[in-house]
Protein backbone atom coordinates (compact mmCIF):
# COMPACT_ATOMS: atom_id res chain seq x y z
CA UNK A 1 0.00 0.00 0.00
CA UNK A 2 2.96 2.28 -0.59
CA UNK A 3 3.61 4.70 -3.32
CA UNK A 4 5.56 3.19 -6.29
CA UNK A 5 8.10 5.08 -7.71
CA UNK A 6 8.19 9.24 -8.45
CA UNK A 7 5.32 9.65 -10.82
CA UNK A 8 3.33 10.99 -7.86
CA UNK A 9 5.61 13.81 -8.11
CA UNK A 10 4.66 14.57 -11.63
CA UNK A 11 1.23 15.29 -11.33
CA UNK A 12 2.27 18.29 -9.04
CA UNK A 13 5.48 19.29 -10.97
CA UNK A 14 4.55 21.72 -12.80
CA UNK A 15 4.48 24.04 -9.38
CA UNK A 16 8.77 23.92 -9.89
CA UNK A 17 8.66 25.78 -12.75
CA UNK A 18 8.20 29.45 -11.12
CA UNK A 19 11.42 30.09 -8.96
CA UNK A 20 11.99 33.44 -9.09
CA UNK A 21 10.64 36.37 -7.47
CA UNK A 22 10.73 38.41 -4.53
CA UNK A 23 9.57 37.24 -1.19
CA UNK A 24 7.73 39.70 1.44
CA UNK A 25 8.31 38.49 5.62
CA UNK A 26 4.49 36.96 5.45
CA UNK A 27 5.72 35.25 2.57
CA UNK A 28 8.03 33.58 4.68
CA UNK A 29 5.58 32.91 7.24
CA UNK A 30 3.92 30.96 5.14
CA UNK A 31 6.70 28.51 4.10
CA UNK A 32 8.62 28.16 7.21
CA UNK A 33 5.85 26.92 8.86
CA UNK A 34 4.69 24.11 6.65
CA UNK A 35 4.55 20.86 9.05
CA UNK A 36 7.96 18.57 7.63
CA UNK A 37 8.59 15.09 7.48
CA UNK A 38 10.67 14.77 11.03
CA UNK A 39 7.51 16.40 12.96
CA UNK A 40 5.47 13.44 11.55
CA UNK A 41 7.51 10.25 11.49
CA UNK A 42 8.12 6.92 13.04
CA UNK A 43 10.77 6.49 15.29
CA UNK A 44 12.20 3.76 17.07
CA UNK A 45 16.29 1.85 17.99
CA UNK A 46 16.07 -0.87 15.29
CA UNK A 47 19.19 -3.28 15.01
CA UNK A 48 20.48 -5.21 12.54
CA UNK A 49 18.20 -7.60 11.15
CA UNK A 50 19.58 -11.07 12.26
CA UNK A 51 18.92 -14.80 10.70
CA UNK A 52 17.21 -15.14 14.10
CA UNK A 53 15.72 -11.92 14.53
CA UNK A 54 12.12 -12.05 15.74
CA UNK A 55 9.03 -12.78 13.01
CA UNK A 56 7.40 -9.76 14.05
CA UNK A 57 9.93 -7.29 14.76
CA UNK A 58 10.57 -7.72 11.22
CA UNK A 59 7.45 -6.90 10.15
CA UNK A 60 7.25 -3.70 12.81
CA UNK A 61 10.21 -2.59 11.00
CA UNK A 62 8.41 -3.09 7.61
CA UNK A 63 5.68 -1.65 9.20
CA UNK A 64 7.44 1.92 10.42
CA UNK A 65 9.27 1.95 6.70
CA UNK A 66 6.22 1.91 5.39
CA UNK A 67 4.46 4.54 7.66
CA UNK A 68 7.69 7.00 6.99
CA UNK A 69 7.28 6.49 2.97
CA UNK A 70 3.90 7.73 3.29
CA UNK A 71 4.49 10.77 5.74
CA UNK A 72 7.45 11.75 2.77
CA UNK A 73 5.42 11.17 0.10
CA UNK A 74 2.71 13.56 1.61
CA UNK A 75 4.81 16.07 3.09
CA UNK A 76 6.48 16.07 0.01
CA UNK A 77 3.86 17.19 -1.84
CA UNK A 78 3.75 20.68 0.59
CA UNK A 79 7.60 21.05 0.58
CA UNK A 80 6.81 21.74 -3.61
CA UNK A 81 5.83 25.06 -2.68
CA UNK A 82 8.44 26.05 0.39
CA UNK A 83 10.99 28.14 -1.09
CA UNK A 84 8.64 29.04 -4.09
CA UNK A 85 7.44 32.61 -4.35
CA UNK A 86 3.64 33.01 -4.52
CA UNK A 87 2.23 33.56 -8.08
CA UNK A 88 -0.58 35.73 -6.17
CA UNK A 89 -1.37 37.11 -2.66
CA UNK A 90 -4.69 38.47 -0.88
CA UNK A 91 -4.17 39.20 3.03
CA UNK A 92 -3.99 36.26 4.73
CA UNK A 93 -4.15 34.05 1.93
CA UNK A 94 -1.36 33.10 -0.56
CA UNK A 95 -1.80 30.90 -4.05
CA UNK A 96 0.75 29.28 -6.53
CA UNK A 97 -0.22 28.77 -10.12
CA UNK A 98 -2.21 27.98 -11.86
CA UNK A 99 0.13 25.93 -13.74
CA UNK A 100 -0.19 22.82 -16.32
CA UNK A 101 -0.26 19.64 -14.35
CA UNK A 102 2.83 18.07 -15.96
CA UNK A 103 2.22 14.18 -17.90
CA UNK A 104 -1.75 15.19 -17.46
CA UNK A 105 -2.81 16.89 -20.90
CA UNK A 106 -5.65 19.01 -20.47
CA UNK A 107 -4.90 20.25 -16.26
CA UNK A 108 -3.46 22.01 -14.72
CA UNK A 109 -3.25 22.87 -10.71
CA UNK A 110 -2.55 25.32 -7.96
CA UNK A 111 -1.67 25.59 -3.96
CA UNK A 112 -3.80 27.71 -1.86
CA UNK A 113 -2.84 28.87 1.46
CA UNK A 114 -4.29 30.26 4.30
CA UNK A 115 -3.42 31.71 7.62
CA UNK A 116 -5.04 32.56 10.58
CA UNK A 117 -4.87 34.04 14.15
CA UNK A 118 -6.81 31.60 16.77
CA UNK A 119 -4.56 33.36 19.50
CA UNK A 120 -1.18 34.75 20.49
CA UNK A 121 0.52 31.70 20.12
CA UNK A 122 -1.66 29.34 17.84
CA UNK A 123 -1.47 29.90 14.43
CA UNK A 124 -3.64 27.97 11.91
CA UNK A 125 -2.49 26.91 8.15
CA UNK A 126 -5.01 25.67 5.80
CA UNK A 127 -3.86 24.00 2.27
CA UNK A 128 -4.98 22.82 -0.69
CA UNK A 129 -3.59 21.39 -3.69
CA UNK A 130 -6.42 21.36 -6.35
CA UNK A 131 -6.66 20.66 -10.02
CA UNK A 132 -9.01 21.32 -12.88
CA UNK A 133 -9.78 20.97 -16.61
CA UNK A 134 -8.06 23.97 -18.79
CA UNK A 135 -9.88 26.19 -19.75
CA UNK A 136 -12.56 25.65 -17.16
CA UNK A 137 -14.00 28.25 -14.49
CA UNK A 138 -13.04 28.42 -10.61
CA UNK A 139 -16.47 26.85 -9.70
CA UNK A 140 -14.14 23.57 -11.34
CA UNK A 141 -11.37 22.86 -9.22
CA UNK A 142 -11.03 20.03 -7.10
CA UNK A 143 -8.85 19.32 -3.78
CA UNK A 144 -6.26 16.81 -4.46
CA UNK A 145 -4.54 17.20 -1.53
CA UNK A 146 -5.67 19.12 1.46
CA UNK A 147 -4.25 20.03 5.14
CA UNK A 148 -4.43 22.24 8.36
CA UNK A 149 -2.57 22.36 11.08
CA UNK A 150 -2.17 24.53 14.40
CA UNK A 151 1.06 25.79 15.72
CA UNK A 152 1.23 25.86 19.90
CA UNK A 153 4.17 27.59 20.68
CA UNK A 154 6.49 27.82 17.80
CA UNK A 155 5.81 26.87 14.15
CA UNK A 156 6.92 23.22 14.13
CA UNK A 157 4.87 21.95 17.60
CA UNK A 158 1.03 21.50 16.99
CA UNK A 159 -1.49 19.24 15.55
CA UNK A 160 -2.80 19.24 11.84
CA UNK A 161 -3.96 16.97 9.01
CA UNK A 162 -3.31 15.62 5.85
CA UNK A 163 -5.56 14.25 3.25
CA UNK A 164 -4.92 13.00 -0.25
CA UNK A 165 -8.77 12.86 -1.61
CA UNK A 166 -7.79 10.32 -4.80
CA UNK A 167 -11.09 9.18 -5.17
CA UNK A 168 -12.66 12.51 -5.82
CA UNK A 169 -10.31 13.81 -8.37
CA UNK A 170 -10.90 10.47 -9.92
CA UNK A 171 -14.76 11.28 -10.40
CA UNK A 172 -13.84 14.81 -11.91
CA UNK A 173 -11.81 12.86 -14.62
CA UNK A 174 -8.62 13.66 -13.58
CA UNK A 175 -6.63 10.78 -15.50
CA UNK A 176 -5.43 9.62 -11.67
CA UNK A 177 -5.02 5.84 -12.64
CA UNK A 178 -1.93 6.73 -14.93
CA UNK A 179 -0.13 6.71 -11.47
CA UNK A 180 0.25 2.96 -10.41
CA UNK A 181 0.88 3.96 -6.82
CA UNK A 182 -3.00 5.52 -6.70
CA UNK A 183 -5.08 3.65 -8.72
CA UNK A 184 -5.71 1.57 -6.30
CA UNK A 185 -6.46 4.17 -3.64
CA UNK A 186 -9.48 6.23 -2.69
CA UNK A 187 -7.85 8.31 -0.09
CA UNK A 188 -5.44 8.67 2.59
CA UNK A 189 -5.80 10.81 5.88
CA UNK A 190 -2.25 11.46 8.04
CA UNK A 191 -3.09 13.02 11.41
CA UNK A 192 -0.55 14.00 14.17
CA UNK A 193 0.01 15.70 17.30
CA UNK A 194 3.28 16.65 18.33
CA UNK A 195 3.17 19.42 20.84
CA UNK A 196 4.25 17.39 23.64
CA UNK A 197 4.86 13.69 24.79
CA UNK A 198 3.34 11.20 23.74
CA UNK A 199 3.48 12.31 20.11
CA UNK A 200 0.78 10.45 17.83
CA UNK A 201 0.78 9.85 14.34
CA UNK A 202 -2.32 8.08 12.77
CA UNK A 203 -2.09 7.00 9.17
CA UNK A 204 -5.45 5.61 7.61
CA UNK A 205 -5.44 4.25 3.86
CA UNK A 206 -8.37 3.31 1.96
CA UNK A 207 -8.45 1.62 -0.93
CA UNK A 208 -11.02 0.71 -3.89
CA UNK A 209 -13.85 -2.21 -2.83
CA UNK A 210 -12.43 -4.48 -5.60
CA UNK A 211 -9.31 -5.60 -3.67
CA UNK A 212 -8.89 -7.71 -0.87
CA UNK A 213 -7.55 -5.87 1.44
CA UNK A 214 -9.69 -2.17 1.92
CA UNK A 215 -8.54 -0.46 4.58
CA UNK A 216 -5.60 0.02 6.77
CA UNK A 217 -4.80 2.02 10.10
CA UNK A 218 -1.49 2.98 11.69
CA UNK A 219 -1.31 4.72 14.28
CA UNK A 220 2.39 5.42 16.44
CA UNK A 221 3.30 6.74 19.72
CA UNK A 222 6.07 7.71 20.36
CA UNK A 223 7.27 8.86 24.31
CA UNK A 224 10.17 11.17 25.53
CA UNK A 225 12.03 7.79 26.74
CA UNK A 226 12.44 6.44 23.13
CA UNK A 227 9.80 4.07 24.21
CA UNK A 228 6.62 3.64 21.74
CA UNK A 229 3.59 1.68 20.39
CA UNK A 230 2.85 1.08 16.76
CA UNK A 231 -0.32 -0.80 16.09
CA UNK A 232 -1.36 -1.67 12.24
CA UNK A 233 -5.16 -2.40 11.84
CA UNK A 234 -6.46 -4.17 8.89
CA UNK A 235 -9.41 -4.69 7.52
CA UNK A 236 -10.23 -6.89 3.49
CA UNK A 237 -11.29 -10.42 2.92
CA UNK A 238 -9.85 -13.88 3.40
CA UNK A 239 -9.67 -16.42 0.44
CA UNK A 240 -13.44 -17.34 1.25
CA UNK A 241 -14.88 -14.24 0.83
CA UNK A 242 -15.48 -13.94 4.68
CA UNK A 243 -14.37 -10.51 6.03
CA UNK A 244 -11.45 -10.21 8.48
CA UNK A 245 -10.28 -7.64 10.71
CA UNK A 246 -6.66 -7.91 12.12
CA UNK A 247 -4.48 -6.15 14.55
CA UNK A 248 -0.50 -6.31 15.36
CA UNK A 249 0.20 -4.52 17.96
CA UNK A 250 3.73 -3.77 19.07
CA UNK A 251 5.36 -2.39 21.63
CA UNK A 252 9.22 -1.29 22.66
CA UNK A 253 11.17 0.47 25.02
CA UNK A 254 14.09 2.95 24.10
CA UNK A 255 16.58 -0.13 23.37
CA UNK A 256 14.38 -1.28 20.64
CA UNK A 257 13.47 -4.60 22.67
CA UNK A 258 9.71 -5.37 22.28
CA UNK A 259 6.66 -7.38 21.77
CA UNK A 260 4.56 -7.69 19.35
CA UNK A 261 0.63 -9.44 19.22
CA UNK A 262 -1.42 -10.20 16.16
CA UNK A 263 -4.72 -11.08 16.67
CA UNK A 264 -7.65 -11.57 14.27
CA UNK A 265 -11.46 -11.66 14.06
CA UNK A 266 -11.79 -14.99 12.38
CA UNK A 267 -15.68 -14.88 13.24
CA UNK A 268 -18.27 -13.31 11.25
CA UNK A 269 -21.16 -14.07 13.72
CA UNK A 270 -18.89 -13.18 16.76
CA UNK A 271 -17.70 -9.44 15.72
CA UNK A 272 -15.73 -7.98 18.31
CA UNK A 273 -13.77 -11.31 19.76
CA UNK A 274 -10.62 -11.56 18.53
CA UNK A 275 -8.23 -14.68 18.50
CA UNK A 276 -4.44 -14.41 19.04
CA UNK A 277 -3.16 -15.69 16.25
CA UNK A 278 0.83 -14.90 17.61
CA UNK A 279 3.35 -13.04 19.67
CA UNK A 280 6.92 -12.69 19.35
CA UNK A 281 9.20 -10.93 21.95
CA UNK A 282 12.50 -10.05 21.46
CA UNK A 283 15.65 -8.26 23.12
CA UNK A 284 17.39 -4.87 21.81
CA UNK A 285 19.39 -7.15 20.00
CA UNK A 286 16.23 -7.94 17.93
CA UNK A 287 16.58 -11.71 18.63
CA UNK A 288 13.12 -13.59 19.26
CA UNK A 289 13.45 -14.87 23.47
CA UNK A 290 9.53 -15.48 23.32
CA UNK A 291 7.49 -17.20 20.06
CA UNK A 292 3.86 -18.38 20.00
CA UNK A 293 2.20 -19.15 17.06
CA UNK A 294 -1.63 -20.61 17.10
CA UNK A 295 -1.77 -24.67 16.85
CA UNK A 296 1.94 -24.91 17.22
CA UNK A 297 3.52 -26.63 20.49
CA UNK A 298 5.58 -26.38 21.76
CA UNK A 299 6.47 -22.65 22.41
CA UNK A 300 9.45 -21.11 21.64
CA UNK A 301 11.36 -19.50 24.36
CA UNK A 302 9.83 -18.52 27.98
CA UNK A 303 7.03 -15.78 28.32
CA UNK A 304 8.70 -14.55 31.30
CA UNK A 305 11.21 -12.82 29.10
CA UNK A 306 8.38 -10.56 27.74
CA UNK A 307 8.79 -6.89 28.97
CA UNK A 308 5.09 -6.62 28.45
Amino acid sequence: MSFKGASLYAVLAGILCCGCGNYSNEDLDFQLALPEQGDMEAKMQLSVVRVDSAEYYRATRTSITTFNTMVEKLTALIDLVRGIVPTSRNGAERSWGPWPAEDQPGWEIRVIMRKSTISEIELQMDYSVQVRPEGADDTAWVPFLTGWYISTGSARTGSGAIQLLVGDVRAAGFPVDADPGLAELVRIDLVYSNAGYPIHVSLYIEKLAIYSTRSGLLDYWQNADGSGILTFDWEGKSDTGANITAQMLSRWIGSGAGRADLTADLTPNRTGVSTTLGIDCWGADSVVTYAYRIGDDPFVGDQSSCLF
